[in-house]
């Protein structure tokens, strides 16, 4: 799931404000003891809308007593609708969220406390990266659902056509690819970019950026929120995009997703949710991408970031127990051949990695893309995007600084010294 320009603070903080008066969940849908769930998702349509309603109409044959109604609108509105509705005490009984936001909804007393035999579970059966994506500290806010990882695309004849002739697998790699594949016109403009650092969507250079700085050993924020990227780490990673910057192999008014498909970019930094929008795009081109890990500073070393939604259910919710039922079963229950999950196989069908690790050990044995491998191997290492209260504001400011080097020449070190500052754990 692209992460798009929706968020907004006043919204997250519209939430904050409204906790303490938020009303019930949904009440009993009728008489003779019939309860009836409300979930409310993004999962507007396409793929994505078709599979879960398949698995809630499944349930509902089969469960007369409490049956669950889905409740969709589009990921830029999901947040706003949780707050407006949460307000109003009608706040659906299960909600699907984005991981980011998940600090500010249990500080908000939206997400309710995943039953202790329950968690038990979960963390035993998913992914650290899936895992790591929706806890907030200690308190896992529910079942992990989407994961996307970070790796790095590329165009296969470009780098060729340039004299590269293996992905790179060092920082000096990677720059003297971005250097050797870029093109410009007489005037200077560029018309091939050599590598992007920048994705679609707001705050859009940090997740390419915190790829780097995983990649070099750095983290984020620390476990209370204290800014942890004004390092060593980060001033390199900073620096290396910052030298990219100022040799024009790397420019942010370039859009990757819309010109690495023309031929416009030669390689980027994006999550691997991308590579069902190139099939699409590309068609038979397609057979030109090429997908690698973010190579490190030094040979062997890597790095990514994985980001990811769950569900959970509102701390309001008048029929915890259900839709706890629900959730599980939502969740655990396999195909008719047994192999994986049903949502397991909702999620890889659409292209993205399944959370729970003995689906994706499944889905591995015989991926139907090898530019799938990359993406799911960083599942094992990627650093999870941090999510307690105040992370998105700390992305803001990281992405503020990042733009000042990037487009403005500003130095790295000061840059990110000032980011530093602007981060107020919570």
């Amino acid at each position: 799931m692209r992460i798009s320009k929706g968020l907004r603070l006043a919204v997250v903080a519209g939430l904050l404000a409204t906790g303490a008066a938020c009303g019930g969940g949904s009440d009993s849908g009728g008489g003779g003891g019939k309860v009836e769930l409300t979930l409310l998702s993004h999962y507007s349509d396409g793929p994505s809308k078709d599979g879960l309603d398949k698995m809630i109409a499944e349930w509902n044959k089969d469960n007369p007593k409490i049956q669950v109604k889905a409740q969709v609108v589009k990921f830029d509105d999901l947040l706003t609708t949780m707050t407006v509705r949460q307000t109003g005490g009608r706040g659906a009984d299960i909600v699907s969220a984005y991981g980011l936001w998940g600090g500010q909804l249990m500080k908000a007393n939206v997400v309710a406390k995943v039953p202790d035999d329950i968690a038990t579970k979960i963390k035993a059966e998913y992914s650290p990266a899936a895992l790591g994506a929706v806890t907030t500290g200690d308190t896992l806010l529910g079942y992990p659902t989407e994961l996307n990882t970070y790796v790095l695309f590329y165009n296969k004849k470009i780098l060729a056509a340039a004299g590269v002739t293996k992905p790179p697998a060092t920082w000096a790699e990677l720059a003297d690819a971005a250097k050797k594949t870029v093109k410009r016109d007489a005037k200077g403009n560029i018309q091939v970019e050599g590598l992007s650092l920048i994705q679609d969507g707001d705050n859009k250079s940090v997740h390419p950026f915190l790829s780097l700085l995983d990649s070099a050993g750095g983290k984020f924020l620390g476990p209370d929120g204290t800014a942890q990227f004004d390092n060593e780490q980060g001033k390199a990673a900073l620096k290396f995009e910052g030298d990219l910057a100022a040799a024009k192999a790397s420019n942010t008014s370039i859009s990757p997703t819309k010109q690495f498909r023309s031929g416009g970019v030669a390689m980027a930094i994006q999550a691997g949710w991308w590579i069902g929008s190139l099939k699409t795009q590309m068609k038979d081109k397609y057979s030109d991408v090429g997908v690698t890990a973010i190579p490190g500073p030094t040979a062997g070393s890597k790095g990514s970031l994985a980001y990811g939604f769950f569900m959970g259910v509102n701390q309001r919710s008048k029929h915890a127990d259900e839709a706890w039922k629900f959730l599980t079963w939502l969740n655990e229950h396999k195909t008719q051949d047994g192999k994986v999950t049903e949502t397991g196989k909702w999620l890889a069908d659409q292209g993205l990695i399944p959370p729970r690790t003995a689906d994706q050990a499944e889905y591995k044995k015989s991926l139907p893309d090898p530019n799938l491998a990359p993406i799911y191997d960083a599942a094992t290492y990627a650093m999870p995007e941090p999510n307690q209260p105040g992370a998105y504001e700390a992305k803001t400011a990281l992405h503020n600084a990042i733009m000042t080097v990037l487009a403005d020449g500003k130095n790295p070190d000061d840059a990110l010294a000032q980011a530093a500052k602007a981060v107020k754990p919570q």
